[in-house]
Formats: C-alpha cells, structure tokens, sequence
C-alpha cells in the first residue's frame, strides 16, 4: 500500500497524460489501472509520481462510485413513484440532478443518485402526472433564527455531541496499532468554551485548520472510538451597508491553493465579466455569490477525489454540492482580489446532525464574514428572497465548525491517503501498516443537547 504525505494531494492540479486521459474519459478503468501502472514502473520526477499514484487510487474507486444504469435507476424511482417515466426522468437528468459517466455509449449513475433525485426533485416527481411543479418553500428554523439575530444583533447557543467511529469486522485486526482521527470543534471567534466531557481513550487535540481529536492504541474486537463534547456558538448578525465598506482592504487569502482552489482561465474571464468596473469587495463577493445561486442546482457528488477540478467542473455542469459550490464561489473571489477561504463542519438541528461546507469572505471593517451557497441555492430556487440575501455575509447558529482550510494536514499527519483528502467531517482511520478506506468503518454523530443563550447572556 503506497504511503502519501498528506500535502501531496496537491498533485491533482497535474494535468494527466494523454493515454490515461483517454481510457479514464472512455469510462474504462482496468484500463486506465493498467496503463497508470506500466507508466509508474519508468523514472519520473517526484511530482509526476505522486499524481499518477493518487490517480491510481481514483480509477479504483470510480467503479464503486458509477454502476447504476438507466433502467435500473428508472426502477428505483419508480418504487415510490409509479407515474415517472423514462421522459421524466430523462428531464430530471437534465437539470443537473444525476450525476453520471459513459462507458462504452452507455450511462452509468453515481451511486447516490436515487437519494439525489428523490430529495432534489421531491415537488416535481410529487406533481406526476399531469400536475403543477410545486415552487414554494419555507424553512421555519432558518427564518426563527434569523428573526432572533436580527432582534439581539446576534445569536448565541451552546451545542453538545457525541460521535464515535467503529471498524467493521472485515478490516478488525486485533492486537494492530490503529490511528483514529475524529472531528473537533476549532477554536475561533464563532466557537468559546469547548468543552471534552467523555472519550474511550485518552485522545491528543490538535490545533491545526483542519481540528481532530487523536486516538491511537492497540486494536481491540469491536472496539468504539468515542468522544462527546460541548462548545458555545456566537453568531453576530450584520446590516452590511455597501457604503460603509473601509477604503483600505486586505490582500491576503486571494491567491491560488493548489489543487482545488484555482484561477484558471476560464474562472478568470468569468471573474472578470463579472467584475466589470466594480471595485466595492462587499458588492463583487455578492455578484460571485448570486452568479453561483443562480446559476447551479444542488446535487450530490462523486467523492471529491475523484473531481479533478472542483470549481471548473462547477463552473461547466452548473451543479454541485454545498462544497463544490464554495469552492467555486471563493475561486471567482481570489480572482476578483476579495479574500476568501473554505470554512466546514456540520449543519446542526436539536434532532439531527449531517456534515455541511460552505465559505468565508473578508471585507473591512467588518471583517470574515459567511456565505452559504447551498442554502443560498435553496432559497432562491424555491423564491424565498429573504433567506437568499441573509446566506451572503450572514450565517446561522446551526453549525459546528472544524474546518478552516481545505486539504491541509491533520496533526499528527496520517499516513496513508485520507478517504476525504480535502475534508473532515466524521473520522478517518487507519493501521500502522495499511490504510483503512469508507468500506473499513463506520461513523456515526448525534445531538445530546441544544441550548440557546441568546437572553440569557449579552455579548
């Protein structure tokens, strides 16, 4: 098993050769393995290594991720909607909704795209047949909150999580020395009072942009990682006037960082069309902002590994995650001169808890400040003006944020190839001598206790 640095994700940017490029684009991956491997046994610098060995990896997993036909995925469908028909989901696919690859003429889907198309296209499929697409929506909690940020000028709540990891019983190697990275909450200006009440091992919690609490110990039978923590959340609530924007603005945070923050020149000339003579940083993140809510459809994706590209593949599908979406949305920024940077963790419910990316902008004299572009998609896609105008500069209280920088180093470092490179949201875990992959183990994240200081303490 090839061991990575963990900075060495940034070869992705490498363009491939064009062999490679023709069997992975053709859809044949044994393919692809067979030529990838013969070219590694040649000499090569470091770099051009490294980015075969990481396709490598990626030609083995774009099997696991692409396997679904079109009939198939029609029959899936239709077990909780008859009516659709091929017609129909012939139109789903069309608006971005299914992600997919073609291997010798014929279409293969993304294995999420049943659960995709059932979430993203729920009012279209419900008005089958012969019925109105339904295009109205309302989130009560988001607008609660944003009534609450508004009347206090802020919103202050405290959150307490379990989470915990478990290796299945096929990769359980009892007497192994494992390492187990778990998801903590970062110390910044949003996050106070973080709090470790419970963990099944002594743990070592970092200080890096991408925060972990670390276990490593000797594997014991069904052993659970487990760790349980609180921290207070404060979210400022901001009247963002264009013209009080300071005349002095910074410049840090708007160059490139390789490989999926990137000004190609395709993001440079949509930059530019969209910068025009406007030099206000306030009102340019607001034209990247509107460009991306506008112009792309929420979707499931493919394991970002497994993108080449984020922001242009963004850029030229016009759909996307809420993580494809940021990065699309902080690369047209960098490229406007607006500091921008990648911020994630989790979106948090009293009842609920799943994993949730979204960015950041700076403008003087405000300061960071947040913007949503999944939810901002939702909003405007289902006309709620309100919710669509607070998603650019100003946030919510429903998050846990571990996550300051995309595809930087936990510390320590792991050693073998994480199974989200760029990301950490629910743990990775490995053996001293092997790698352990999404197939190795399972996570798991609840909510204990939600509480909301908000009148109970001023800030």
């Amino acid at each position: 098993m090839i061991e990575f640095r963990e900075e060495d994700i940034k070869y992705i940017a490498i363009e491939l050769p064009d062999e490679v490029k023709f069997y992975k684009y053709s859809g044949d991956f044994e393919g692809e393995e067979k030529v990838v491997l013969r070219l590694l046994e040649g000499e090569m610098p470091t770099a051009l290594r490294r980015r075969l060995e990481l396709e490598l990896e990626i030609c083995r997993e774009m099997p696991r991720e692409y396997y679904t036909d079109f009939d198939t995925l029609l029959g899936k469908i239709r077990e909780k909607y008859p009516a659709c028909t091929a017609e129909n989901l012939e139109y789903i696919i069309s608006q971005g909704s299914a992600d997919y690859i073609r291997k010798n003429g014929e279409r293969y889907f993304q294995r999420s795209a049943r659960s995709n198309i059932l979430e993203c296209q729920e009012a279209y499929l419900k008005s089958l047949p012969g019925g109105v697409y339904e295009n109205s929506f309302r989130n009560p909690l988001r607008h609660e909150n944003l009534e609450i940020m508004k009347k206090h000028g802020y919103r202050k709540v405290r959150w307490r999580v379990r989470e915990w990891l478990t290796i299945d019983e096929h990769a359980q190697r009892e007497g192994k020395k494992i390492r187990v990275h778990l998801p903590y909450p970062a110390e910044c200006d949003e996050q106070s009072d973080i709090v470790l009440h419970y963990s099944s091992h002594p743990v070592v919690i970092s200080d890096a942009d991408q925060r972990t609490a670390f276990i490593e110990t000797e594997y014991k039978k069904d052993e659970k990682f487990e760790i349980e923590f609180s921290y207070v959340l404060t979210i400022p609530y901001y009247d963002l006037d264009p013209a009080k924007v300071s005349p002095e603005q910074p410049s840090f945070c708007t160059d490139e960082e390789l490989p999926q923050i990137r000004i190609t020149p395709a993001i440079q000339a949509v930059a530019d069309e969209l910068k025009g003579d406007e030099k206000n940083p306030l009102l340019l993140a607001r034209k990247a902002y509107e460009y991306v809510t506008t112009n792309m459809s929420y979707s499931y994706m493919r394991e970002y590994l497994c993108i080449d590209n984020i922001p242009e593949f963004a850029l030229f599908n016009k759909r996307g995650d809420c993580g494809v979406m940021a990065l699309l949305f902080i690369s047209l920024c960098r490229a406007m001169g607006v500091p921008a940077r990648w911020q994630s963790g989790s979106h948090c419910r009293p009842n609920r808890i799943g994993s949730h990316d979204w960015a950041q902008f700076y403008v003087a004299p405000w300061g960071w400040l947040h913007a949503d572009l999944s939810f901002g998609e939702g909003a405007h896609k289902y006309g709620d003006t309100e919710l669509w105008e607070h998603y650019c500069g100003n946030f919510d209280v429903f998050r846990e944020i571990n996550n300051h920088s995309i595809g930087t180093p936990f510390d320590p470092p792991k050693k073998y190839l994480r199974t989200d490179p760029y990301d950490n949201q629910s743990g990775e875990a490995e053996y001293e001598d092997m790698g352990l992959g999404f197939d190795d183990f399972s996570k798991g994240r609840i909510i204990v206790e939600f509480e909301d200081l908000t009148e109970k303490n001023q800030v």
